[in-house]
């Protein structure tokens, strides 16, 4: 005998339209409270980067640090811009369940979407240093080709290693702060164990195996190589980051799963 299928698909399907509707609105209050007593306002998003292209520049040229033949000033932005967006976003991961508690408290939601909004929320920043990359590109006649197809490849990994850190530190900064405290240093010391102020090449050989197992080596080397030097991604390398995605995610998701039960006995 015939009987209807059975339906209890439907309320998860609502629940993450909700979701969805949750992160529409969290990305918009978090853009709009960022900047709302700020006089400079969204320019506060190329601030960072060109701060650290001007001291890269001025410790370049002290080093003698190579810049594959393009002007270091592109040299290092290229790599920048990627990397504030990566550094950003996993930065505010780390206290977004703490700084929503109330919110968590009060409405049943997949708990992913807070961090998920800090992600994608960070993009907005991304694309306004973007345009100043496009404008310094522009300037020093910097050519570009087909290679540039990459970049929406690129941006993906970006965007999906940035969300596995996020869970990580989420889940590890709602129960101990000091995660929190501690990222700004974290960050910038990945940054420095990634080729963001030299190339790639400048690494000694017997470090190359450990070193091309930081996701970010392969990203941004590969964003390096579409925008300016005109070549297509080292495929091996960018396999490298892939695997470092991976295996982010295979520890990061079900930690952040495991936690989010407990988040609003916490908070």
């Amino acid at each position: 005998m015939w009987s209807p299928a059975p339906t209890h698909a439907l309320p998860e399907k609502a629940e993450w339209q909700r979701a969805i509707h949750v992160i529409q609105a969290l990305i918009i209050r978090e853009f709009k409270g960022r900047y709302r007593r700020s006089l400079l306002g969204p320019a506060w998003a190329v601030i960072q980067p060109l701060a650290y292209m001007v001291i890269f520049t001025a410790v370049g040229h002290i080093l003698n640090i190579s810049s594959e033949g393009v002007p270091y000033l592109v040299f290092t932005y290229s790599a920048l811009v990627p990397w504030t967006f990566f550094a950003n976003a996993v930065s505010r991961c780390g206290p977004t369940i703490y700084f929503k508690g109330a919110l968590i408290r009060k409405i049943a939601l997949p708990r992913e979407v807070f961090p998920l909004a800090e992600v994608i929320g960070s993009l907005v920043d991304f694309a306004v240093a973007g345009v100043i990359l496009v404008a310094l590109m522009l300037w020093f006649r910097t050519p570009v080709g087909w290679p540039l197809l990459w970049c929406p490849v690129l941006m993906l990994l970006t965007i999906l290693l940035a969300i596995g850190v996020g869970f990580a530190v989420a889940a590890l900064g709602t129960y101990q702060f000091d995660t929190v405290f501690a990222l700004p240093l974290l960050m910038q010391l990945w940054m420095l164990g990634t080729p963001v102020m030299y190339p790639l090449h400048t690494v000694p050989a017997a470090w190359q195996g450990w070193y091309r197992l930081n996701p970010m080596v392969g990203i941004i080397d590969g964003f390096r190589g579409i925008l300016v030097e005109q070549r297509t991604p080292d495929l091996p390398l960018l396999g490298y980051s892939l695997l470092g995605i991976v295996t982010v995610w295979i520890f990061a998701w079900p930690l952040f799963r495991y936690t989010s039960q407990y988040f609003a006995d916490v908070l």
